[in-house]
């Protein structure tokens, strides 16, 4: 039996300009422009 595996990054954009977003420090982050989304935290 074959196993399928996935990774668990999805990929989101950016709203301001449509780059990447990542998480350096547990807080995401555009890769292009430096946006900062709010979480729900806020």
């Amino acid at each position: 039996m074959a196993i399928s595996q996935s990774t668990t990054e999805t990929g989101y954009r950016c709203q301001e300009c449509g780059g990447e977003l990542h998480a350096p420090y547990d807080s995401l982050e555009c890769t292009e422009c430096g946006y900062t989304p709010r979480h729900g935290a806020d």
